[in-house]
This record gives structure tokens, C-alpha cells and sequence, in this order.
């Protein structure tokens, strides 16, 4: 089988990750997939798709060769939330997935080799153990899985979760403030395992890849060793981003096409402000 690259978006829930994914994609023979880690738990069904637009019929292939396996998707989706939550985290660190776990994420990935014609595939499931597990059963000769870890300002964290009615359920001030302080802490370990297995891994933040795209995209080539000059040719057209074939994400995932934004302006520090800004130094420095 042809040798192909997964590169992995680790981080918090409304921390970018979909659109980095969307950016990613738009480079020369690159695919943008995602957050698949939810595709049991959608039946194999990409939400909030008609059925015959192109990402529905891109997916139904995949479906069509997932359905090969003796569990439903109600029983894999239940592995999979056993597998990949973050309190499954020295579980999988001392490799102790179970092994229908392992065939079912295994044969996820060779079915989407097989199907996908691309050489570089982004994913965006997020989920820290899920990366830790793609480094413990799937990085070989035909899939070579290299990461970003994605930081974003939390004070806008914070502010996005205060919103209702998206894709992630909100979360109350505090309890948002403790739920971004965890996730970056267990992002933080399992990049520092990631490492020291010698994978390919680069650390940007959000606010960067909108403020100064071009050095971003430049550090991102240079960290995986990867070939960016496409998108990065793209870029500075300022041609519109195609949205790609995600599964799962972010409500932006459903335009057609899309183009970077520049930040809106944080409103005004007040003591909720500081203490997001104190109680999330260490892991946004």
C-alpha cells in the first residue's frame, strides 16, 4: 500500500482546530477529514449534509467498506468512547486498549488509505488519547502520523463557550475555565510522550496562524517536514479556502468555501479576564 501521512490536530474543544483543518487541507494533494473519531457515534452519516452533496457521498463509500466488521456501530462507538475519553489516558499509555478496540481503529485507517487517493490526510478529532492510541497501533511503514498541537487565547475559549446551540455543548465560566486547564495539561503529556517516541510534532497557536499566517505555515513545514508552499502560495493570493470532506466539526465545515478572518477585538478586562488569564498561564505561555 502506497505510504501516506496522518497529520493529527491535538487540543481544546473551540480552539481552532476545524479550521486549521480546512487550512491544511487546501495544500497540493492533501485531504481534510475531520473529526472521524464521532463516526460511529453519527452512524457513518456526516451531520447536517444533504444526502447527495459531495461530503455525504464521499462518506457512504467509506461506510459502505466500514460495515464489514462483525460489531454494529452502537457497539464500536461504545468502544471507542471506552478507548479515547480523557480519563481513559493511562490506559492507553500502558497500551491497555482492548483488542477490538485496536482491529476497529486499525481497519478504520486501511479503509480510508484504500478509499483515499490523497497522500496527506488532516484530522481534527482533537482528543488526546486518541492520539496517544493512533502513535500506540497505527504509525508503520503505510501511515506515518506526525501532530500539531493547537493553542488558543483562553479568555476567547472561554467567551466561545458562554455561546449555546453549537456543536459542543456550552459550559458555565468556571466550569469552562477547569475543562480548558485539564484538556491543555493532558495535551501537553501526550505531546511530551509523542516526542520522546520521536514523532514529527509542531505546537502553534491560534491567534498566530490568523496574525502572522505566513511564518506560521513556514513553521509548520518545517517542524513535520512536509512541503506547505502550495497552500502558502494560496494564501497570499487570498483565494478562498475549499471546506473539504470533514466529517465532523465546526459549524464552518458546512460553507462551501471560506477565507481567514482577522481577530475580533477582546471586550473589555474585567476580573474574569484576569483570573482566565492567570489560572491558564502556565499552559498558554
Amino acid at each position: 500500500m502506497k505510504n501516506k501521512t496522518l497529520i493529527y490536530i491535538i487540543g481544546a474543544g473551540r480552539s481552532g482546530t476545524t479550521l486549521l483543518d480546512i487550512v491544511l487541507g487546501n495544500n497540493e494533494n492533501t485531504i481534510s477529514l475531520g473529526e472521524i473519531n464521532r463516526y460511529y457515534k453519527r452512524n457513518g452519516i456526516p451531520p447536517k449534509r444533504n444526502e447527495n452533496d459531495k461530503v455525504s457521498l464521499f462518506w457512504n463509500k467509506i461506510t459502505l467498506r466500514l460495515k464489514d466488521q462483525v460489531l454494529s456501530f452502537t457497539q464500536l462507538n461504545s468502544l471507542f468512547e471506552k478507548n479515547e475519553y480523557h480519563t481513559k489516558f493511562f490506559k492507553s499509555l500502558l497500551k491497555q486498549n482492548q483488542i477490538e478496540y485496536k482491529n476497529a481503529l486499525s481497519f478504520q485507517y486501511t479503509v480510508a488509505n484504500k478509499e483515499i487517493k490523497e497522500s496527506i490526510l488532516i484530522e481534527s478529532s482533537k482528543y488526546p488519547v486518541r492520539a496517544l492510541n493512533l502513535s500506540n497501533y497505527l504509525d508503520n511503514q503505510s501511515l506515518s502520523i506526525k501532530y500539531i498541537y493547537l493553542k488558543k487565547d483562553p479568555v476567547r475559549v472561554i467567551k466561545s463557550f458562554q455561546k449555546k446551540g453549537l456543536e459542543q455543548p456550552s459550559k458555565g465560566y468556571f466550569a469552562a475555565n477547569i475543562y480548558y486547564f485539564c484538556v491543555n495539561i493532558l495535551c501537553r503529556y501526550v505531546i511530551y510522550v509523542l516526542k520522546k517516541r520521536k514523532h514529527k510534532i509542531s505546537i502553534i497557536k491560534y491567534e498566530d496562524l490568523l496574525l502572522d499566517t505566513d511564518n506560521t505555515i513556514q513553521k509548520l513545514s518545517n517542524d513535520l517536514d512536509l512541503n506547505f508552499s502550495f497552500l502558502e502560495k494560496k494564501l497570499k493570493k487570498k483565494e478562498a479556502l475549499n471546506t473539504g470532506f470533514l466529517f465532523d466539526g465546526n459549524r464552518i465545515r458546512l460553507n462551501k468555501n471560506l477565507t481567514l478572518n482577522p481577530l475580533s477585538e477582546i471586550e473589555k478586562k474585567g476580573s474574569k479576564y484576569y483570573f482566565t488569564r492567570m489560572f491558564n498561564y502556565i499552559i498558554y505561555r
